[in-house]
């Protein structure tokens, strides 16, 4: 008798459970496909159920006809996947169609199976084990059973194709369908026992309202993902089952030697049954009796969706730091009453009143924490309260943290686009200089010797601040070739100390040869040593020094005259930076530039010995990428 209140209740609950998860597809069948289907099947397997009740109580032809609705339940399996997997396979119309088409075949073929093994006696119901009425095939009984097999097997092959041709989640997907499908045959085997004369209560039926949830599983749970909290939900309290089943059972063996043999002496049956009904009932309660022990808890420190949902709104709207903390101190206050002092940043506290309860926020290697600090006073409520509110905080830090960084990369890129497009205009500017400079050189022709010769020095003064202008704004191309860079320094050297009227040191290596322009690094070469000479006086001297180092050439241009003074260093190589009387200041901007098209170094040294002032070019004898055009 137990065992049938068992298999009673196991039915039942299929019920409740296939009508649930049927309901819940059914309402999610606009946001996937197939889903509806796959609701449709759920809805059989509840009413298959429901025959297996009706025979217990004597409705013999109308639950016979229902369990022999077994074709019909794989055929909606079968139109399920189909249906399901139809993207992988194509996503035409005509294939659509041609699903459409076989799909009416099959189930018109189920249904006058149906039909004829129920009006042909596909079973009958007589007495088994401790049941007054199950269910027997008779021959078309098997007929109809062979039947669904057959079709169930043909939607599994259709898997095995799919899952041979699949990747990511829907082969994870199509492996728990198939893991999910021997559970399934595993408990359909056991209603056959009657049929084949064997005497064994089948235990596995009582599992079967697993089937319904773990088919639905295994096709959403990568798909919609909130299905897998519930799970999580589901698995947990049969956890929490089976451990309260197990601690009963040594409870109740333990009360035995007692003297408490009957109470030792429960059935398992209704051991289960029982924990099942109590835990089912700790399951409604839990969230009440949890909202009544926080309220009896923490009187003050109650908070609900809405005043953290209005909390996160504002603090989203928050632009800046000092916006933050005023609105954390505004939501707070209005919240509590409670005084408090928000610190952003902040490495201490010695600037916040010590009376006063803190929220101190800052950055830790890339995370933004919160910490609660002096709340010891307050009510549990409150410094509960305070907990959530510096979560939130932390991450509303977080979140102006990120969107400042953003801020600044997008200011600093439209800066970079408006220097390019003001470096296109000034080359544009200068280059049309040239043309009323002519003029006025031409003009000037027609003056006394001691003006025609001031003008001139001004013109080629202009020339020269164009000449760089136009090499500093303009675009640089490197035309790059194996060059011998020891002859090209050598020759570069004796140039510029006729020119200049500067001795100049010469120490180099033979034999140097770099992947260069030789071009730019002349002009690299006689930039500074023009400046050594400017700067030297006519008792000192220059020094010119060409190394060869494991991975690079190094040049060096020593002179003796004064040192660069210290607030000029970090602008030393931006544009527009001179002490030299005449000079446009972009002599140290075009090296550099230069130079880091050749993925070179540029730096000031002022520690060489017996040298004031010294520039090294650095150039790599294996640059790790050659840019033609910038």
């Amino acid at each position: 008798m137990t065992n049938q209140l068992l298999f009673i209740f196991s039915m039942w609950l299929t019920i409740l459970l296939s009508v649930s998860v049927a309901s819940w597809l059914w309402y999610k069948g606009h946001r996937e496909k197939g889903l509806s289907i796959l609701a449709c099947y759920t809805l059989l397997m509840a009413v298959w159920c429901l025959g297996h009740l009706l025979g217990f109580n004597g409705n013999a032809s109308l639950a016979a006809l229902i369990l022999l609705l077994n074709p019909l339940m794989p055929t909606t399996f079968l139109h399920f996947i189909l249906q399901w997997l139809a993207p992988l396979f194509t996503e035409s119309q005509d294939h659509q169609k041609h699903i459409s088409r076989w799909m009416r075949w099959l189930y018109g073929s189920a249904i006058i199976l149906v039909t004829l093994t129920w009006l042909s006696g596909g079973g009958h119901f007589q007495a088994w084990l401790d049941f007054p009425l199950f269910f027997h095939l008779d021959f078309p009984g098997w007929v109809n059973l062979i039947y669904a097999i057959a079709v169930g097997a043909a939607a599994h092959v259709v898997l095995f194709i799919a899952f041979m041709i699949s990747t990511g989640n829907l082969r994870r997907s199509i492996i728990a369908m198939f893991i999910t499908g021997i559970w399934g045959f595993i408990l359909s085997v056991s209603f056959i026992f009657p049929s084949m004369n064997m005497q064994l209560f089948p235990y596995a039926m009582l599992a079967l309202p697993s089937y319904p949830i773990l088919v639905v599983y295994s096709v959403v749970r990568y798909r919609l993902i909130e299905v897998n909290a519930w799970v999580s939900k589901g698995v947990l309290w049969a956890a929490i089952l089976t451990i309260s089943m197990l601690a009963m059972s040594v409870l109740l063996a333990l009360l035995a030697p007692l003297g408490l043999a009957d109470l030792a002496g429960v059935p398992s049956a209704q051991l289960i049954l029982y924990s099942g009904i109590l835990l089912f009932i700790a399951g409604v309660l839990y969230g009440p009796a949890k909202e009544f022990a926080d309220r009896l808890i923490y009187p003050d420190g109650m908070l609900d969706n809405n005043t953290l949902d209005a909390w996160v709104n504002a603090f989203s709207r928050a632009n800046s730091w000092g916006e933050l903390e005023h609105t954390a101190y505004t939501l707070w206050q209005q919240q509590t009453r409670t005084p408090c002092h928000i610190l952003i940043d902040t490495d201490s506290l010695q600037n916040a009143p010590s009376s006063q309860n803190h929220f101190n926020c800052q950055k830790q290697n890339g995370t933004w924490l919160c910490r609660c600090t002096s709340w010891e006073e307050t009510s549990p409520g409150i410094q509960r309260m305070a907990e959530t509110f510096a979560q939130l905080l932390a991450s509303a830090c977080q979140s102006l943290d990120r969107a400042l960084l953003l801020a600044e990369a997008e200011r600093k890129r439209l800066q970079q686009k408006h220097l390019i497009e003001l470096g296109g205009l000034t080359a544009a500017i200068a280059h049309e200089l040239r043309n009323p400079l002519n003029i006025i050189a031409m003009a000037a022709t027609q003056t006394e010797q001691q003006t025609r010769q001031h003008i001139q020095t001004q013109i080629q003064r202009a020339e020269l601040l164009i000449k760089d202008v136009l090499s500093y704004s303009g675009s640089l191309e490197l035309n790059l070739q194996r060059t011998d860079l020891s002859a090209l320094f050598k020759s570069v050297c004796l140039q510029c100390e006729k020119l200049f009227n500067k001795k100049i040191n010469l120490e180099a290596s033979d034999g140097l040869w770099i992947t260069v322009d030789a071009h730019r690094i002349q002009q690299v070469l006689v930039n500074l040593l023009d400046n050594a000479a400017a700067f030297t006086s006519d008792s000192g001297c220059v020094k010119a020094v060409l190394q060869k180092h494991p991975d690079s050439i190094r040049i060096g241009i020593h002179n003796n005259g004064p040192r660069i003074p210290d607030n000029m260093l970090p602008q030393l190589f931006h544009p527009f930076v001179s002490k030299r009387a005449g000079g446009s200041g972009l002599g140290l901007a075009i090296v550099r530039r230069i130079v880091n098209e050749h993925q070179g170094k540029v730096w000031h040294s002022g520690t060489e010995p017996d040298w004031p002032v010294t520039f090294f070019v650095e150039l790599p004898l294996k640059p790790t990428l050659h840019r033609e055009t910038r």
